[in-house]
């Protein structure tokens, strides 16, 4: 089975992430948009090119718009650019990209390929294959769980249970307990063990930096990735999965 991380926006915290995953042999893509998110020092272009050259890096638009909400013209400049952008820091072709709120359809989806894009991630979590490169799903987003710890724009306030009770009916398809889901990285080591004995092509765990910080994750998530170390998977990024899984020629759909 496949191992693969991502990680969205840019966020100088980016670098703390790659040194883990380097401590525990594990790959990374991250996915960079020039401007500035919820008020956080952003990646340098040098950082970014030395980033580059240990994992891999990937474009996320300029601005971080919801591309099925602006005009095609602004959502082709959207793409375009920030392909050229990563790729005049990083002196290389940027073949990956992912979807600023993971939103797309076929005409966004119809861009990013004429764009020269062989890989495009989604936020579709518990999912473990993929049968289109150019709507990539994810495993499993470090965030907390089972209850968010502040509001944010995504929960209602009184709903403190917004995470479980977003995830739980697919988490059950899989067979997991209730008794998994007490904590994010107890739910994380079921679902890949899960992917694991069943065979499944990939497990692909994405998320913030910033989140990791602010919600004092990093210790499971470094738990994670000793035990996925144990575990004797191939690490790799995203642009290698989408090679390794054989979705390179998305359905037009």
């Amino acid at each position: 089975m496949l191992f693969t991380t991502s990680w969205d926006d840019g966020y100088v915290l980016d670098l703390a992430v790659a040194s883990l995953l380097e401590k525990y042999d594990c790959k990374g893509t991250f996915y960079i948009c020039p401007e500035e998110q919820h008020n956080k020092d952003m990646l340098k272009a040098q950082q970014i090119k030395d980033l580059n050259s240990r994992h891999e890096v990937g474009a996320h638009s300029m601005t971080h718009p919801k591309l099925t909400k602006v005009s095609l013209d602004e959502a082709k400049w959207e793409i375009e650019s920030s392909k050229k952008w990563i790729e005049g820091i990083t002196g290389e072709e940027c073949k990956s990209f992912c979807y600023p709120f993971g939103l797309f359809n076929k005409e966004v989806k119809e861009m990013v390929r004429n764009a020269g894009f062989e890989g495009a991630r989604t936020v579709e979590n518990i999912k473990f294959s993929s049968s289109d490169s150019l709507a990539m799903p994810t495993s499993l987003q470090i965030t907390p769980f089972p209850w968010r710890k502040k509001w944010t724009l995504w929960w209602h306030p009184l709903d403190h249970f917004g995470p479980m009770r977003a995830l739980y009916g697919d988490i059950r398809k899989l067979g997991i307990s209730i008794k998994s889901c007490t904590s994010w990285f107890s739910l994380a080591k079921e679902m890949f063990t899960y992917a694991k004995k069943t065979d499944q092509p990939y497990f692909h765990l994405w998320g913030h930096s910033h989140e990791v910080e602010k919600y004092k994750m990093w210790g499971q998530l470094e738990s994670f990735l000793k035990f996925i170390k144990n575990e004797g998977v191939e690490c790799v990024t995203n642009k290698q999965l989408t090679v390794n899984t054989g979705a390179t020629r998305p359905f037009n759909n």
